[in-house]
C-alpha cells in the first residue's frame, strides 16, 4: 500500500510536469524547456559560457550545442564583455527580447490555467506539501 502510494505521488508529478510542459512549449513558439530556462537566464544577466553551464548544470559542451542553435536562430549572441576584452558573454538580440516577451506571456498563460478554480488557499497549500516533502528528502540525504 505504502509503496503504491509513493508510485502515484510520483506519477502524478511525472504526468503534471509533461502536462505544464507541453502547455509551455505550444505557447512558445515550439522552443524546447531547456531553450527557454536558457534565455530566462541570460535575460536576467550577461554571463559567460562557463558561468552559464554552472548554473543550469550542464557541460560545456551541451551549453554549447544550445547556443549555437539559438544563435543560429537570431535569438540571442556573444558580445565581448566590455568589462574584460578576452572573454565572451551571451546576451539576448532584439528578436529574442522580443520572444522574452512571449515567454512572459506564456508564463502568465500557464499559471492561469494551472491555479484555474484554485483558491490562494489552495495554491498555498498544494506549495506547502511539495515543500514538506522536498524538506523530508534533503533532510534524509543530508
Amino acid at each position: 500500500m505504502k509503496h503504491e502510494g509513493l508510485n502515484r505521488i510520483w506519477e502524478e508529478l511525472k504526468t503534471l510536469h509533461k502536462l505544464s510542459t507541453r502547455l509551455m512549449v505550444e505557447r512558445c513558439q515550439n522552443m524546447t524547456p531547456e531553450q527557454v530556462k536558457l534565455m530566462k537566464l541570460i535575460h536576467k544577466e550577461k554571463l559567460s559560457q562557463k558561468e552559464i553551464a554552472l548554473k543550469l548544470h550542464i557541460t560545456e559542451a551541451t551549453l554549447s550545442v544550445r547556443i549555437k542553435r539559438l544563435v543560429d536562430s537570431g535569438l540571442i549572441e556573444r558580445e565581448i564583455d566590455s568589462d574584460d576584452k578576452r572573454r565572451y558573454v551571451i546576451v539576448l538580440s532584439s528578436q529574442g527580447e522580443d520572444m522574452m516577451n512571449e515567454i512572459q506571456k506564456a508564463f502568465d498563460y500557464s499559471y492561469q490555467v494551472i491555479c484555474r478554480g484554485m483558491t490562494q488557499e489552495d495554491y498555498d497549500a498544494v506549495l506547502n506539501i511539495i515543500k514538506r516533502i522536498q524538506n523530508n528528502i534533503k533532510e534524509e540525504i543530508e
